[in-house]
């Protein structure tokens, strides 16, 4: 029997054992690790998937997604704010009751996912379409590198390997795989997240989808999804639900959760005043002083989004510098983004 094509036996030999051995020698430099289906950290989920990733390199501590519930969720990189809003609750909700979630860290519905675990303490994993050197979406950057504190950068791509099309397509089925369930947020009937969910379905895994705004272009993919089977939510605690005897612990309908999710994810208008007064304060007493470059940022923003260019250019700190501080304080929930890379206080 014929395990593998002519055509993937003649890839195989494209690179030579000497050559594999100056890659392995590079991963150890940078500290990147590197796992096949023969290490025991393979995750079982990705072993029993059709066409399962011959190496997996990664950063961070890949968590166990055998022993845990592990939710995917994606969506467009074009999410309204409702939709962002959504993606980082529930993200929140689903790590505070001891679930992972797994996104694809792009702009949009996967990066709120990931803050809103990251914000309930806990892990996520973002799997990408190009090696783990590469300059992919330099927005992220700083995520990305916390997301390695608090999780794992994962790709089937090699150092540097660079993007394409077909990289995405191939990359969702690893989202999907290492999940028992995949959640979508925002989602046109064309779109990279349907074929996550196409990948989820024929990998036997549930599908849910979150619908916004019923009867909108936007979500047609999700109203779609939900005809063939679906179910429709608004919360983690409902995805958790068909999980409470698989896998343990996984706590839906915590007292204590719902008096936490308001206060960081949901603040309200006078929490807001109250950053604005701080904010305020910083600039009278920090007059002439040395400010962090998260009080530059938070000295400039008002409850107005503001451009991501006009920050730079008003706290005279580089693209990376906002960067990194600006992801600092959305994880802490001062501030908020926008779509077209604006930002505003909370």
């Amino acid at each position: 029997m014929k395990f593998i094509s002519e055509k993937e036996a003649r890839m195989l030999s494209v690179f030579s054992l000497e050559q594999a051995e100056i890659l392995l020698e590079m991963c150890e430099k940078l500290k990147h690790k590197v796992i096949t289906p023969e290490d025991e950290k393979y995750p079982d989920a990705l072993r029993n998937i059709f066409d399962p990733p011959a190496v997996l390199y990664y950063r961070g501590e890949l968590p166990n997604v055998d022993t845990s519930p592990t939710i995917s969720v994606v969506g467009t990189r074009k999410a309204s704010q409702k939709s962002l809003d959504a993606a980082t609750t529930i993200g929140y909700q689903l790590a505070i009751s001891g679930a992972m979630v797994v996104s694809g860290g792009a702009l949009g519905v996967d990066s709120a996912a990931h803050r809103g675990a990251m914000r309930g303490m806990g892990k996520t994993i973002c799997v990408l379409p190009c090696g783990l050197t590469n300059g992919y979406l330099v927005e992220n950057y700083a995520l990305r590198e916390k997301i390695v504190d608090n999780g794992a950068l994962v790709t089937e791509y090699p150092i540097d390997t660079g993007v394409t099309k077909g990289t995405f397509q191939v990359r969702n089925r690893i989202i999907s795989g290492l999940s028992c369930a995949t959640l979508i947020i925002q989602a046109e009937q064309k779109s990279g997240a349907m074929i996550t969910a196409r990948h989820a379905k024929e990998q036997d895994r549930d599908v849910f989808v979150y619908i916004g705004d019923a009867g909108s272009k936007e979500f047609a993919g999700c109203e779609a999804l939900v005809r063939d089977g679906a179910k429709s939510i608004v919360s983690g605690d409902e995805i958790l639900e068909d999980y409470q005897n698989r896998f343990s612990p996984v706590i839906v309908n915590n007292p204590k959760k719902k008096k936490v999710v308001p206060q960081v994810i949901q603040i309200e208008m006078p929490m807001a005043a109250a950053v604005m007064a701080d904010v305020e304060d910083k600039r009278q007493i920090f007059k002439g002083a040395e400010l962090t470059d998260k009080d530059r940022i938070l000295s400039v923003l008002s409850a107005e989004p503001q451009h991501f260019s006009v920050i730079e250019k008003e706290t005279n700190l580089s693209s990376s510098a906002v960067l990194a501080a600006l992801t600092e304080l959305e994880l802490s929930a001062q501030i908020r983004s926008f779509s077209g890379r604006r930002y505003a206080l909370k």
